[in-house]
């Protein structure tokens, strides 16, 4: 063999070496992710940060970076359900009040999913001091849950009820998203759309008057 030919033969040698060896590190670099492990996708982020990272930023000593992650793991929406438990405790005992209230807020981002924290965001809504807290309650409801029957009772009461205008507005628009569902609370919608003292809450209940209206 002459020694063009065989340098040729070298050289493809050399080069099947390489590609070889690239491939394996890549087999390797792929066998040690954690997704590629499990089989799993990548967690769903949002602003560059997973599902773990927002979560974790729930434990922050900063109320802001709190509040931030909360509203991020409310915007992931339904992917982030399994930060439901640590939302519904946030939302419950954070010292923090804008804190509690976008943990509220998210957990009613979340929809359907978040289903199982009901009981406590209607807890909150008849019982906590804070009025944004309870405000973001009654919007948190209509998202969680579409079961009427049992929100229009509870929002018609705070709709009556609640010393807070804000919250009182925030009972309104839930029922309005309720629409055909809360056909019952009609008569206390149009009471309040009357007589109440808060031009922003006869203002809000007839909104919600036209939209159930609307759909009869």
């Amino acid at each position: 063999m002459d020694k063009r030919r065989q340098g040729f033969f070298d050289n493809q040698k050399r080069l099947t070496s390489i590609l070889l060896g690239t491939l394996l590190a890549l087999v390797a670099a792929m066998a040690g992710h954690p997704a590629y492990c499990q089989g799993q996708e990548p967690e769903a982020s949002y602003r560059n940060r997973s599902i773990s990272q927002w979560i974790a930023a729930l434990q922050t000593g900063d109320a802001r970076s709190r509040a931030e992650a909360a509203y991020a793991l409310g915007q992931i929406g339904a992917k982030a359900v399994r930060a439901v438990p640590m939302l519904v405790g946030v939302a419950e005992k954070d010292s923090d009040n804008f804190v509690r209230s976008e943990a509220v807020l998210a957990l009613g981002t979340m929809g359907a999913p978040a289903r199982s924290a009901m009981p406590s965001v209607i807890q909150l809504l008849k019982n906590d001091p804070i009025a944004g807290v309870r405000g973001a309650a009654a919007t948190a409801l209509g998202g969680i849950s579409s079961d009427s029957g049992r929100l229009v009772p509870v929002l018609v009461a705070v709709l009556r009820g609640d010393k807070s205008a804000y919250v009182r507005g925030c009972a309104a628009l839930a029922l309005g998203r309720l629409e055909a569902g809360a056909q019952e609370a009609l008569p206390q919608l149009r009471e309040a759309a009357l007589n109440d003292p808060s031009p922003v809450v006869r203002r809000r209940a007839d909104e919600a008057i036209q939209r159930i209206e609307i759909v009869r």
